[in-house]
């Protein structure tokens, strides 16, 4: 018999007791993790720890790696396992980055959460694009219903000018993509300081030590970048053999896994984990992970260093707190730098730019006003170190071709057509040729409009109408009275606006309208000349008219822009102008005052349900003496009527000019509200209208009501609104409930000619 070796037994013995404590501890809720780790630490023979040598954590990539290294991350904190140097990839880099800056793991699992990163963390984005479906209708967003497409140009340096197809919308989706990668620039641009711990980045083609931030964010799998570290080399790994190293290596895939992506990507990972075996260290891997979700990926990796406490203790050099971390806050503010821009595009992209916003605010402010105009294509955002961030933005001309319709049991069915272009050169220019024809009416409606020609605070614009309206012969006969109906108007009209936006909520607006309208009675509404009668009465048919208005007004708005199906927000609006209405070549009405007050106030009750309520008051008058008087200009009523002011009690209210609803001065109370969802909706308006001027050819007394149930479906431009509607007063309040008295309507679009 061969002498047993006693001093080798008895470190055997020791070592087996050291593991052992390590995995009884945790099952002993009286001890915790120190106790656990110094038990097993105090239990390791000195001639062992006389060997431990420097620990290398190596971290790689993976869909789910970020959340699987930030549990790893927490059990090397809590267990106070040394960590001498680090060596990544692609996410990893980024987590083991910012953990050897001295971020807190709180810290960094805050900056993960963060809206603009959260759903891009572990995501390959690197060839991600924005694919339009073929299916999609091309439907413009807002207007007139109309089928759009909308071109852009390009001209190379060859002078060659192509055109290619632009969305109607926004790319949301590449703004994200570019919104988030700035994110992950900031999130290291924010660190102060130098690496605490060693930190080495490893690349497909090199090792890069002491990286740069900008190396580091090449590595990640974003939009932009050419290439990653996520599928070369996908896991960071020992390049070489180093007895002196204790090689820590975080495998966010499990030993039973599936691997998602396409076929190539499939291969390349699985061939990086088959070669595992070749890899001397302590891995770092759980050997099933059934559920994938970021908390129970971050109880994975926080596990997976547990199950390897046996194997780690024994190499690594002691233990190590660490408490002293800094703290992840912005100390910077962005600087915009526009220098790629070419000097036409400068000024109007920079002017998107609001200096009153903070924070990645200003950014994300940025990238959505700017895109949401049709000039304006992709955006990119390239952070410094100091703070400055490089902007770039696509700009190009654009020209839209619509065709489409709108209506409504008013004045028929019309065809629309519209071209737009729209161009930046120092400042933004837009034109639209438009013009619709129908059953009963015609348009030609041109409109330029000059932004950014001052600053972005100020749009300059100029339209002209060339148009013929008329009402349906069936409306008329059921709904006008006699004495209120005109054969055909005839307008050519110009308008002049300068518009100042004072901050995001508040705006001025300066409108000038010279007019020449043409006026066809009805023989109904010709008054009968009374030969005993010494007033002189005007029986001609026919008024020309020469209308010139100039108003300033004043627009306040926080929510939606809707004034009838907002869902939430505040608005109020003010107008303060003066008018001159001539009739004929010679004659001319006094010059009066027109002054309008409305406000409203939308909220959501429910998800699907939404309320406004609202309040207007107006009143066109003149000083007459030392009184106030209402202007008359006309001896006819339907033409009165015309020129009076219209009360917008309901949604329907606006599509023609009410006789019940015109006067020179009035106070509204309204409610409307209704629920809708996925575009349906049913929708109910009320309003109380007090009519200061109580006209003698009204037919209902100066207290007045207004009711309108309907239904209403709405996507994009496309718009339906139909239902019943009823005016009555104090004393015809009970012919409510007759809803054979009621007036129906349709209405298809959003528009307004009257």
């Amino acid at each position: 018999m061969f002498p047993t070796p006693h001093g080798w037994l008895k470190k055997t013995l020791l070592l087996a007791v050291a593991i052992a404590a390590v995995y009884v501890a945790p099952a002993q809720a009286a001890h915790s993790a120190d106790e656990t780790l110094l038990s097993a630490m105090q239990l390791v023979p000195d001639s062992l720890q006389a060997k431990k040598t420097k620990s290398v954590l190596y971290l790689g990539g993976g869909e789910r790696s970020p959340w699987f290294h930030l549990g790893a991350l927490y059990a090397l904190e809590e267990y106070k396992i040394p960590v001498d140097s680090i060596v990544a990839t692609s996410w990893g880099a980024w987590m083991g980055a910012l953990w050897s800056l001295g971020v807190s793991i709180d810290d960094i699992q805050r900056l993960m959460m963060d809206p603009s990163i959260v759903e891009f963390v572990g995501a390959n984005t690197i060839h991600d694009k924005t694919e339009h479906s073929g299916f999609d209708i091309p439907l413009s967003i807002e207007g007139i219903p109309t089928l759009r497409q909308r071109f852009s140009f390009y001209a190379d340096s060859a002078g060659n000018v192509y055109r290619s197809m632009h969305a109607l919308v926004p790319d949301t989706a590449s703004i994200e993509r570019s919104l988030s990668r700035l994110r992950f620039e900031e999130s290291l641009y924010r660190q102060r300081g130098s690496y605490r711990i060693p930190f080495t980045l490893q690349t497909c083609d090199s090792v890069i030590e002491n990286p740069s931030y900008a190396d580091i964010v090449a590595s990640l799998p974003l939009s932009g970048n050419e290439k990653s570290g996520e599928l070369c080399p996908y896991l960071a790994l020992p390049l070489v053999k180093n007895p002196q190293e204790a090689v820590l290596i975080v495998v966010p895939d499990p030993v039973r896994y599936d691997l998602d992506g396409n076929v190539e990507t499939r291969q390349l990972k699985n061939n990086v984990l088959s070669k595992l075996g070749d890899v001397q260290g302590v891995f770092v891997r759980a050997h099933s992970i059934r559920d994938t979700s970021r908390k129970s990926m971050i109880q994975a990796g926080f596990s997976a260093v547990e199950g390897r406490l046996r194997e780690i203790i024994p190499l690594v050099d002691g233990r190590r707190e660490y408490t002293d971390k800094q703290k992840s806050e912005a100390w910077f503010a962005f600087n915009p730098v526009f220098d790629s821009l070419s000097s036409e595009h400068h000024s109007a992209v920079a002017s998107y730019w609001s200096p009153e916003d903070t924070g990645f605010v200003a950014p994300s402010n940025f990238a959505y006003s700017i895109t949401a105009k049709a000039p304006y294509d992709t955006i990119s955002f390239n952070m410094q170190p100091e703070g400055d961030l490089l902007i770039d933005v696509g700009v190009h001309p654009t020209v839209d071709v619509a065709v489409g319709g709108f209506g409504s049991n008013v004045i028929g069915a019309n065809a629309y057509g519209e071209v737009a272009l729209n161009y930046v050169n120092q400042m933004e220019i837009s034109f639209k040729l438009a013009g619709f024809y129908g059953t009963s009416s015609y348009g030609f409606r041109p409109r330029l409009e000059l932004s950014n020609l001052i600053n972005r605070r100020w749009k300059f614009s100029f339209g002209y109408d060339l148009m013929k309206l008329c009402f349906l012969k069936t409306f008329e006969k059921d709904n006008v009275p006699e004495e209120n109906r005109i054969k055909f108007e005839k307008r050519n009209d110009l308008f002049l606006s300068a518009k100042y936006a004072i901050d995001k909520m508040q705006s001025v607006e300066v409108k000038f309208l010279f007019g020449s309208r043409e006026f066809e009675l009805a023989p109904s509404a010709i008054p009968e000349e009374d030969f005993f009668d010494d007033v002189v009465v005007n029986t001609s048919s026919n008024y020309e008219t020469s209308p010139v208005t100039q108003s300033v007004h004043y627009s306040l708005l926080n929510g939606e822009d809707d004034p009838w199906f907002a869902t939430k927000g505040y608005a109020a609006n003010a107008s303060l102008g003066m008018n001159l209405i001539g009739v004929g070549f010679h004659q001319r009405g006094p010059i009066h005052g027109i002054y309008t007050l409305d406000g409203r106030l939308s909220y959501s009750p429910a998800r699907n349900a939404s309320i406004t309520m609202g309040m207007a008051m107006g009143f066109d008058a003149y000083r007459d003496g030392g009184s106030m008087a209402y202007p008359k200009n006309f001896d006819n009523p339907a033409m009165e009527d015309r020129y009076r002011l219209h009360v917008a009690a309901t949604p329907w209210s606006g599509d023609w000019q009410d006789p019940e609803l015109s006067t020179h001065g009035y106070a509204m109370l309204r409610l409307n509200g209704g629920v809708h969802r996925h575009g349906f909706g049913a929708w109910l308006s009320f309003a109380y209208v007090h009519d200061f001027e109580d006209k003698a050819t009204a037919k209902l007394n100066s207290n007045k009501f207004v009711f309108e149930p309907a239904l209403r479906y709405k996507y994009r431009s496309f718009t339906v609104y139909a239902g019943l509607n009823r005016v009555v007063d104090t004393e015809t309040f009970g012919d409510l409930r007759e809803f054979k008295n009621y007036r129906y309507f349709i209405r298809i679009g959003d528009y307004n000619l009257f």
